[in-house]
C-alpha cells in the first residue's frame, strides 16, 4: 500500500499550523524574549518572522519540485544525495519526536493547573491519557487528525485574540514595543533566539508532500502562510501582553512564567483565565498530534529507503504509517512514564525536552538551507537572478546563529548537557548511514518527483480571461 493523495490546501497547512503550536508559544515562550530585548518583543517578533520566512523560502524551492513523506530528507536527497538527506531527515525526527513528549508533559501541566481546584490528580496521568487519545487519531486517517488539529487550533488561537483585544481595548496603544529601546542590538539578537524558537514547526507540511493532492502548491503554501500567520499573531499578542504588563513593568513580563493566565487574569477575571488555560490545553494536544503524524511519516520514508527496518514503513487500512506509528508513540509513552519519576516538575520537562528537540531541528534547518543554496546557485548566476541566493544565505546564517546561541555560553545544567546528547545521537545517525551505505541512483527520487511545471501569473491570467469571455 502507499500513502494516498486526499488532503486539500487548508488540511495540508492544519499540519504546520498544529506543530508550531501559536498559543502555547504566547503561553511560555515571551517571558524569555522580554528578558532579553526589554519592552521590544513584539519587535523581535517582527525580525523573527523575516527571518523565518527566509528559512521557509528554502522549503518552499525545494518542495515545489518534489513531494515526499520524509520532509527534509526526501527534499535534502533530491538536492545533495542520500547520506545528507539522511542526516538532516535524523536530526529532524528526533525534533518531531520530542516534541511530541514535550506537548503531552505541557498538556499535563495545563490539566493539572485547570483540573486541581477541582480534583487533586497527578499530572502525569493526564499525560499518559492525552498519549493515548495522539496514539489513536495518529494510527487513523490522516484527515481526521488534519481537521481535528485545525479546530483545535483555531479555537485557541481565538481565544488569545480575544484577550489581546479587551487588553489593547484598556490601555493606550504605544510605539515604543516597535523601538530598539534600552535594550539595544544586543538585546534584540539575543530575543531573537527565542523569537526564531517560537517558530520551530512551521515546515511540518511538507511531510504530507505524498498525501496533498496538490502538493507542489499547497505543501509550499503552507509552510510560507504558517510564517505569515504566526508572524502576524505572535507580533500582535506580544504587543498586547507588553502593554498589557505596562513598559515600565517590563521585569514582570520578563519573571512570569504563565503571561497569558496573568493578563487574563487580571483584566477579564478568572472565569475567562479557566478559558485560556482549556486553550493551552487542546493547543498541546493539537502539537501532539501534529508532531507523532509527522515523526511517523518521515520514520516511515526513513524505513522504506532501507536506513531502518523495512516493516516499519507498512502502512494500515486508514492509509496512515502503521508500525511507525506504533514505534514513534510507544518511545513517547515510554518517556512521559518514566521521565516524571526522573524529573518531577511537569515545566522542566517541556523546557528540557524541547531544548533538546531545538539543537537537532536547527541542524535541519541548516542543511536545508544549505542545500537549497547549492542546488540552485549555478541556476541563479546563470538566469541573472543572483537575488533569489539571499533567503537561503540569511536562512543559513540565522540557523547557524541560533545554534550557536544555545550552546554558548555553556548553559546552567542540566542544559550545558544537552549538547552532548543532540550530538551522540547525530553520532548515531552517521553510523546508521555507513552500515547502510549504498550507491545512490540518480534515479531514486523520480517517483516523488513533479513532472507538471506549475502555472505561471500569465497562465493564471489567461485561464481567467478565457473564463470571461466564455
Amino acid at each position: 500500500m502507499q500513502l494516498k493523495r486526499t488532503l486539500n490546501r487548508i488540511e495540508t497547512v492544519a499540519l504546520s499550523v498544529a506543530v508550531i503550536a501559536m498559543t502555547v508559544g504566547m503561553a511560555l515562550n515571551t517571558p524569555f524574549v522580554a528578558a532579553a530585548s526589554g519592552a521590544a518583543v513584539p519587535l523581535v517578533y517582527i525580525i523573527s518572522t523575516v527571518g523565518v520566512l527566509c528559512i521557509a523560502l528554502s522549503f518552499v524551492r525545494l518542495a515545489s519540485k518534489i513531494g515526499h513523506a520524509g520532509s527534509v530528507y526526501g527534499l535534502i536527497r533530491y538536492a545533495q544525495g542520500r547520506n545528507p538527506g539522511f542526516m538532516a531527515g535524523w536530526a529532524l525526527l528526533l525534533t518531531y519526536t520530542l516534541f511530541i513528549a514535550s506537548a503531552l508533559f505541557g498538556f499535563g501541566l495545563f490539566a493539572s493547573m485547570l483540573f486541581d481546584p477541582i480534583v487533586k490528580i497527578a499530572w502525569p496521568v493526564y499525560s499518559v491519557a492525552c498519549g493515548i487519545l495522539v496514539w489513536w487519531v495518529t494510527y487513523r486517517d490522516i484527515k481526521l487528525s488534519t481537521r481535528l488539529m485545525l479546530s483545535i487550533e483555531f479555537l485557541s488561537i481565538l481565544l488569545l485574540i480575544i484577550v489581546a483585544m479587551v487588553i489593547l481595548h484598556k490601555q493606550p496603544a504605544s510605539a515604543v514595543p516597535f523601538q530598539v529601546g534600552g535594550a539595544g542590538i544586543v538585546g534584540i539578537s539575543q530575543g531573537l533566539v527565542f523569537g526564531v524558537m517560537t517558530f520551530i514547526g512551521f515546515e511540518a507540511a511538507a511531510s504530507l508532500g505524498e498525501e496533498s493532492r496538490n502538493a507542489f502548491r499547497d505543501v509550499p503554501f503552507a509552510i510560507v502562510a504558517t510564517v505569515l500567520i504566526g508572524g502576524a499573531f505572535f507580533t500582535f499578542v506580544s504587543y498586547a501582553q507588553t502593554i498589557g504588563f505596562g513598559l515600565d513593568n517590563v521585569k514582570a513580563f520578563a519573571a512570569a512564567a504563565t503571561p497569558m493566565n496573568d493578563l487574563t487574569s487580571h483584566y477579564l477575571g478568572e472565569p475567562f483565565n479557566v478559558a485560556i488555560k482549556f486553550g493551552a490545553l487542546i493547543s498541546n494536544l493539537a502539537m501532539a498530534v501534529g508532531s507523532a503524524s509527522a515523526a511517523s511519516r518521515l520514520l516511515l520514508a526513513l524505513a522504506r529507503d532501507g536506513f531502518l527496518p523495512r516493516p516499519v514503513a507498512s502502512i494500515n487500512s486508514f492509509g496512515s504509517p502503521k508500525l511507525a506509528t506504533h514505534v514513534v508513540m510507544a518511545l513517547n509513552m515510554g518517556l512521559v512514564t518514566i521521565l516524571p519519576f526522573v524529573v518531577a516538575s511537569a515545566s522542566d520537562l517541556y523546557g528540557y525536552v524541547s531544548t533538546i528537540a531545538t539543537l537537532t531541528v536547527l541542524v535541519a534547518y541548516g542543511m536545508m538551507n544549505l542545500a537549497t543554496l547549492t542546488h540552485f546557485a549555478r541556476q541563479d548566476l546563470q538566469t541573472g537572478k543572483p537575488y533569489r541566493l539571499v533567503p537561503p544565505i540569511v536562512g543559513l546564517l540565522l540557523s547557524a546563529y541560533v545554534l550557536f546561541a544555545n550552546v554558548y555560553p555553556v548553559p546552567a545544567a542540566p542544559f550545558n548537557l544537552f549538547p552532548y546528547l543532540a550530538a551522540a545521537y547525530m553520532l548515531i545517525g552517521a553510523a546508521i548511514t555507513f552500515l547502510s551505505a549504498r550507491k545512490d541512483s540518480s534515479r531514486a527520487m523520480d517517483a516523488y518527483v513533479f513532472h507538471r511545471v506549475p502555472p505561471t501569473i500569465d497562465d493564471a491570467t489567461q485561464e481567467v480571461e478565457g473564463r470571461s469571455q466564455a
